[in-house]
């Protein structure tokens, strides 16, 4: 039962990292020029583009983690932005965190992982 769970599980993420990495996203028409300069941004900007790859590097993660037979992911917790991967959750022992965070680092387009794991007591 478990492994059939796991299966569609992973079936899922796989079909969600498809469909992202085959939708386009619809580029933003070019902006009039105007006589003023604008003001700068104080907030960051965060395009659906951005959101997207977000998606796909959590998406990516979250099936690299339930590959793994030694981490039991549903216990953790994956957050992507700018490439930036928070893992938080508990786990059974340090090696767990120390595994996760390799597997973290080793999918493509992470580019830092924020550890917010805690070990069960």
């Amino acid at each position: 039962m478990k492994t059939q769970s796991t299966r569609i599980v992973l079936g899922l993420m796989l079909g969600s990292v498809l469909f992202l990495s085959i939708s386009g996203c619809k580029p933003q028409p070019a902006q009039p020029e105007t006589s003023a300069p604008a003001a700068p941004s104080t907030t960051p900007s965060t395009t659906l583009g951005t959101k997207i790859d977000d998606s796909v590097v959590t998406t990516r993660v979250k099936s690299a983690l339930l590959s793994d037979p030694s981490i039991k992911s549903f216990d953790i917790t994956v957050e992507t932005r700018k490439n930036e991967v928070q893992l938080s959750g508990f786990v059974d022992n340090q090696t767990q965190i120390d595994r996760a965070i390799e597997i973290t680092r080793g999918v493509e387009g992470v580019e830092s992982v924020i550890n917010k794991m805690s070990i069960k007591q």
